[in-house]
């Protein structure tokens, strides 16, 4: 079985260290990036189960990481982690899946991501397997 693929964006180098291997212990798939432009790079290159993106980062910030994933892969969920807690309404109002004000605790994100991807699982099979009036 292939493990969950999971975006990790963090201008920060030991956030991302410290949630790269966590989440591998869960048994995800991570590609880590430092930077908005990275990951908006990232995303041409592969497909992603969820995407977790910082919020405030030099660049490309996490509202056009945001905006670049509901528009190339609008059903990929995205996670927005910021210390900024007063911008959770503008991301949600670009398409953000979940927002989470740091510092958060990293079991909190696991059950999340567990959530989305169970989610998306959940409606792939309901859109994919015949209803029963139809059988």
């Amino acid at each position: 079985m292939i493990p969950p693929s999971v975006l990790l964006v963090d201008d920060d180098i030991a956030i991302l260290k410290v949630f790269s291997w966590r989440l591998r212990t869960e048994h995800f798939s991570v590609t880590p990036v430092s930077s908005g432009s990275e990951a908006i790079n990232s995303l041409q290159d592969a497909q992603y189960d969820i995407v977790i993106t910082d919020l405030t980062m030099d660049g490309v910030d996490g509202f056009e990481v945001l905006t670049t994933v509901k528009t190339m892969a609008p059903l990929t969920p995205v996670i927005i982690i910021s210390g900024r807690g007063e911008a959770a309404k503008d991301a949600f109002r670009l398409g953000a899946d979940d927002f989470l004000v740091k510092p958060f605790d990293i079991e909190e994100l696991i059950f999340k991501i567990r959530y989305y991807l169970e989610n998306r699982n959940l409606q792939h099979l309901l859109t994919t397997t015949p209803h029963l009036e139809e059988v």
